[in-house]
């Protein structure tokens, strides 16, 4: 039997149509994780955020930190003797393994985040805090090796 070439561009025209469909039935089955929920109003408020960087760019002697296994020590400036304010370990590929922590430091102005068993790979480490009514911010990569 043979087709003529209308048949030939119905069936090419009918195997897009569904591959379209297939693709478009995947990619509503995506999941898909946001940096936050409210991501617009902290974009409007983002000019905070550069000043606190400005600030915690001046510090002469500013936050340092190492990255031991599944646990982080963060140092803050000695001088900082009032300091509040919150650390965010931030899976950009899974926001399940997020991690939200307030800041609370020993007599050596150090805090120490244990991970536990967070799996290993690229994390985004935010600190925000603040020390007599001034704000700092601080983003660092960070990766966890075995």
């Amino acid at each position: 039997m043979k087709l003529n070439w209308g048949f030939g561009v119905f069936a090419l025209y009918t195997a897009f149509v569904l591959f379209m469909l297939f693709m478009v039935f995947k990619s509503s089955q995506q999941k898909v994780d946001l940096v936050t929920e409210d991501y617009y109003q902290q974009e409007l408020a983002y000019q905070e955020i550069i000043n606190f960087k400005s600030n915690a760019e001046q510090l002469v002697n500013g936050l340092t930190y190492t990255l031991n296994k599944n646990e982080i020590e963060l140092f803050f400036p000695v001088d900082h003797d009032n300091i509040s304010g919150k650390v965010q370990i931030y899976r950009p590929s899974n926001n399940g393994y997020d991690k939200n922590f307030e800041i609370k430091l020993d007599e050596e102005n150090k805090m120490t985040l244990n991970l536990g068993s967070t799996p290993l790979g690229l994390y985004k480490m935010k600190i925000h805090w603040t020390n007599d009514s001034l704000g700092y911010y601080i983003e660092k990569d960070i990766y966890l090796r075995p």
